[in-house]
């Protein structure tokens, strides 16, 4: 009979099982240089994100904007009267501004009346109640008043919109745009620091 030598449990070699599992931890010097690698990353991430973000509502707002003087041209041709696009003042959203200023808020109606006021017997139009915290839009112009033949004429002589970021801490000239109505009541998007066409 052939005798089996006896094998101390000390002696044994964990097996690569044993030894992967004791791998699987993490080190102090690891789990440090990891949260560095994840706070540069979203250090550097962060401001491209917000100006993203910036771009996206002046763009949205400035798109807004457009429309509605297409809107304003094509119901004044329409209906055969004057139509107006008009700032208000965002404490009081249900009367045109008497200048120029912040167009954060607006009323676009026709204006049965005549008088560039809107009243009972005017017709709403479209009406942007949402005062922005992430953009600013100003123009000189209180009013642009679109005729029948599609003319357009605001009460400053010139109709330009400016719109920008909120905060001065991203005002870039990059991000401006320029919402342009010219006298024949076309409208364009430029960059804000082009010149109307």
């Amino acid at each position: 009979m052939k005798s089996t030598p006896v094998v101390l449990a000390s002696s044994v070699r964990p097996s690569r099982r044993t030894a992967s599992v004791c791998a699987l931890g993490m080190t102090l010097i690891e789990m440090t240089v990891t949260l560095l690698i994840v706070g540069v990353v979203v250090g550097l991430g962060v401001p491209s994100f917000l100006r993203a973000l910036a771009r996206h509502a002046i763009v949205a707002q400035a798109e807004e904007l457009q429309d509605a003087v297409r809107v304003g041209r094509s119901e004044a041709m329409k209906r055969g009267g004057p139509v107006v696009l008009c700032r208000t003042e965002a404490g009081n959203t249900s009367q045109c501004a008497a200048a120029g200023g912040s167009w954060q808020t607006w009323l676009l109606f026709s204006d049965a009346g005549r008088n560039g006021a809107f009243g009972g017997a005017d017709a709403l139009v479209r009406q942007h109640l949402d005062a922005s915290s992430r953009t600013t839009v100003v123009s000189s112009a209180a009013s642009v008043h679109f005729e029948s033949t599609g003319i357009a004429h605001s009460d400053s002589g010139s109709t330009v919109f400016l719109l920008g970021p909120a905060d001065a801490v991203s005002a870039d000239r990059a991000l401006q745009r320029q919402v342009c109505v010219n006298p024949r009541g076309d409208v364009v998007v430029i960059a804000g620091d082009a010149a109307c066409p």
